[in-house]
C-alpha cells in the first residue's frame, strides 16, 4: 500500500495554485527521496561527422569554464551541445526528436504553463526538459515584478522543476504507465556556475496527477533522485565516452521504448 500524505495545495485559490508561487515548504511536502544512488540509463553514442560544430562548442566551453562572468553565453553553448547530440542520436536510432511546446500542469482546476528552454520527445513521449534559473526567474517575475534573481545549486529543488515532472507524467498517461501507474520523468538544469548539470528524475504516481488536478485532500508523494553531470569541455577527448552524451542517448532509448508501448 502506497504512503498517502496531505495535499499541501488543498483548497488553494486558483491564483495561489500557480507552481511559480509554490513555497519551498510545498515542495518539501510533495516530494520524498527516491532510489539512492540512482544512475540514469546510459546509451550508445554514435560517431559524429568529421566536420561538425561539436569541437568548436567544446573549445568555447573550455574557455568559458575558466571565467565566472559568461553564464548566459555558456548556457547557450550547453543548449546547442545538447540539442545537436540529441539529433545525432535520434538519427542513429532512426527516430524523430521534436522540441515540444510549453508543458502544462493542472492544479485545482486551473492550467499553468511551465517555463523551459528545451522540451524534447519521441512521438510525443517525453524525454526531458532543459531549464535554468533565468527561465524560472522570468516566469516568476510576471507575478512578482520586484523579484530578485536567485541562482539554483545542485542541492535545492525548485517548485517549477517539480511541476515540470508532474506535467510530463500527465502527458505519459497515453502510454504504458509502468508499475502501479507510476511515471518516470526528467528535468535537466545547470548549477549556479554552469560547470555541471543536474539531472532530476521523478517517479510520479498518476493518482497524484489526478489529486492535484481535482484538488483532493490527500495524495501520494513524488519520489525524486538527482544526478550530477559534468559539462563537457575537452574537445580532444573521445566524444562517445562523454557521460552527458551517454545519458542523452540512454534517455532517448528509454523514450523510444515507451513510445513503442503506446496503447
Amino acid at each position: 500500500m502506497h504512503r498517502v500524505i496531505d495535499n499541501p495545495l488543498y483548497k488553494r485559490s486558483l491564483e495561489e495554485s500557480d507552481p511559480a508561487l509554490w513555497s519551498p515548504t510545498d515542495v518539501e511536502a510533495l516530494v520524498t527521496p527516491g532510489p539512492a544512488p540512482y544512475h540514469s540509463p546510459r546509451g550508445r553514442v554514435p560517431a559524429f561527422p568529421e566536420h561538425c560544430p561539436l569541437e568548436w562548442w567544446l573549445e568555447k566551453l573550455q574557455v568559458m569554464n575558466c571565467h565566472e562572468d559568461g553564464q548566459i553565453s555558456m548556457f547557450s553553448k550547453i543548449y546547442e551541445l545538447i540539442e545537436y547530440t540529441m539529433q545525432r542520436v535520434a538519427r542513429d536510432r532512426q527516430v524523430s526528436v521534436v522540441n515540444d511546446g510549453s508543458p502544462e500542469i493542472e492544479v485545482n482546476g486551473g492550467g499553468f504553463s511551465i517555463p523551459f528552454h528545451l522540451g524534447c520527445s519521441v512521438d510525443d513521449s517525453p524525454i526531458f526538459h532543459l531549464i535554468d534559473s533565468f527561465a524560472r526567474y522570468e516566469e516568476r517575475r510576471q507575478l512578482v515584478p520586484d523579484l530578485e534573481h536567485v541562482a539554483q545549486d545542485e542541492v535545492s529543488t525548485d517548485a517549477l522543476d517539480v511541476a515540470a515532472l508532474i506535467a510530463q507524467a500527465a502527458n505519459q498517461k497515453e502510454w504504458s504507465s509502468g508499475p502501479d501507474g507510476i511515471y518516470k520523468a526528467h528535468v535537466l538544469y545547470p548549477t549556479s556556475n554552469y560547470k555541471k548539470l543536474v539531472l532530476l528524475t521523478g517517479w510520479v504516481p498518476y493518482k497524484t496527477v489526478i489529486a492535484l488536478r481535482e484538488g483532493h485532500e490527500m495524495l501520494e508523494p513524488i519520489s525524486l533522485s538527482r544526478e550530477i553531470i559534468d559539462v563537457p569541455c575537452d574537445p580532444h577527448c573521445d566524444w562517445k565516452k562523454i557521460p552527458l552524451f551517454q545519458i542523452i542517448a540512454g534517455l532517448i532509448d528509454e523514450s523510444v521504448k515507451l513510445s513503442a508501448m503506446r496503447l
